[in-house]
């Protein structure tokens, strides 16, 4: 770059570029409302225990279904079943994004050079009926691990099977199956 300028003009140039991209960035951060942007609130099932109770039921769910599936297996006999989930399940929204690049190029006088660029970004959860966010899909939560206890597992035909079982329905991979005989 060309920087035929007196001495103290070039630093009051770079200052103001920089003071233009403050600026920018700071709008970035902010709504259009000038409060800075956040996505809405969603009401949680459980407030206090962050999603405790939601988890619990998730796991309860799963192990209600699984301990009525396993029962029916040949040579499986009074089923146990530990569920643990890594999270809650994850909601996605819907989201409006706006992105705008804008570059100016200057020349004064002297024939120097000044370029310009500006970037701008607006990103809006989209709402439905009542203000409430438009959801595109809903993720289920991970399940973190799986305990079986049942009668017949002594049986390594039966374990296998069992553990079979467990893979398919929730998608857990076979080393994060325990299954141990019962009593």
């Amino acid at each position: 770059m060309n920087w035929n300028f007196a001495n103290g003009s070039k630093w009051l140039w770079i200052l103001g570029i920089l003071g233009v991209v403050l600026i920018a960035l700071g709008a970035l951060t902010r709504g259009p409302s000038g409060a800075p942007a956040k996505p809405p609130s969603i009401p949680s099932t459980d407030q206090a225990g962050g999603g405790s109770a939601e988890m619990q039921a998730y796991e309860q769910a799963y192990e209600q279904q699984l301990t009525s599936l396993l029962s029916r297996l040949p040579g499986v006999q009074d089923v146990r079943v530990m569920v643990n989930v890594d999270s809650t399940e994850e909601v996605v929204y819907a989201r409006n994004d706006q992105n705008q690049n804008q570059t100016i190029n200057e020349t004064d006088k002297q024939g120097g050079t000044r370029v310009t660029a500006s970037q701008s970004s607006n990103d809006q959860v989209v709402l439905a009926g009542q203000n409430q966010p438009l959801i595109v899909k809903r993720l289920r939560p991970q399940v973190r691990g799986v305990l079986v206890v049942a009668k017949g597992a002594q049986d390594a035909r039966v374990q296998a099977e069992i553990v079979q079982a467990v893979a398919a329905v929730l998608g857990v991979p076979p080393h994060r199956i325990a299954v141990v005989p019962g009593q």
